[in-house]
């Protein structure tokens, strides 16, 4: 239920920050999805494709034996497959969705507690009434859709990764250690991706909801704030102090992007929110 508050002077109240914890709990839990693939992948595929295979597909390569080649590069395939089935079935959709959905909720249960307890002593009016109003389940929803989305891509996204540089690692002539060097590289940098996805998924479904709330209460404006510090980005610090409206974020010509604080790729940015002041 949309209402409009008002404080008697104005007021400023800071948007709940991203909660560190979910952050870190979400990362270790698409982290652990990534090394359960890579575990998998390593015992079902590079096990199994031995160093003779490899050999032969090289001698293949070198020789331009096309058939041969072509011969090898199916019975990779046919194993990557196999490996990604089970995968996809480890990690199918349901399971993401019940791992994000559980997060997102955690935080945005954080976020509404948080709000509205900011919001109370300026507005005159409780907080438990206004959680009890809000109305914003189907908006919610939504956020939490988003962030599933991007899981589900990370999973797809790894598993192509690695059929598509394994395979032209075999084309090139490259041994089983090279390859699983190669491997054990990507592995680690995925795992590193879904710390950053975890981060940056966190922070834009924390900063999203405070905006909805923001609007549903009819506040429009807001004043960007960065972490102060030395790994604020450039394009991030500009915008510092700046205010904007909610409904269209902060634009700013160095990076050439509208943004709202904390939806960012790691942005640990955040917002004063602008109560509208009481009309004499």
């Amino acid at each position: 239920m949309k209402r409009e508050v008002k404080a008697p002077n104005g007021a400023k109240i800071k948007a709940p920050e991203a909660p560190r914890s979910e952050i870190r709990q979400f990362g270790n839990a698409i982290e652990y999805m990534v090394d359960q693939m890579a575990q998998r992948w390593r015992t079902q595929i590079f096990k199994e494709l031995n160093q003779d295979t490899i050999k032969k597909f090289s001698d293949a390569v070198a020789v331009k034996d096309a058939k041969q080649v072509g011969n090898f590069a199916n019975v990779f395939l046919k194993m990557a497959r196999r490996v990604r089935r089970k995968l996809m079935k480890q990690f199918d959709d349901p399971r993401i969705e019940k791992l994000a959905k559980n997060f997102t909720g955690k935080v945005d249960n954080r976020n509404k507690s948080e709000f509205y307890r900011r919001a109370e002593k300026h507005v005159g009016i409780s907080r438990e009434e206004l959680e009890a109003t809000e109305g914003l389940t189907f908006q919610i929803n939504a956020y939490q859709l988003e962030t599933m989305q991007w899981v589900k891509k990370m999973r797809d996204d790894t598993l192509q990764q690695w059929t598509s540089n394994t395979l032209r690692q075999m084309a090139e002539g490259k041994g089983l250690p090279e390859i699983l060097k190669q491997f054990d590289g990507m592995v680690e940098q995925r795992r590193g991706h879904a710390k950053m996805v975890a981060r940056t998924q966190i922070a834009t479904f924390n900063s999203l909801t405070s905006k909805a709330r923001a609007q549903n209460l009819g506040i429009t404006k807001a004043i960007w704030k960065t972490a102060a510090d030395e790994r604020v980005r450039s394009s991030h610090a500009s915008r510092d102090g700046k205010g904007f409206e909610l409904s269209e974020g902060l634009y700013d010509s160095s990076d050439g992007k509208t943004l709202l604080p904390g939806t960012d790729y790691q942005c640990r940015c955040d917002y004063r929110l602008l109560i509208p002041e009481m009309d004499e």
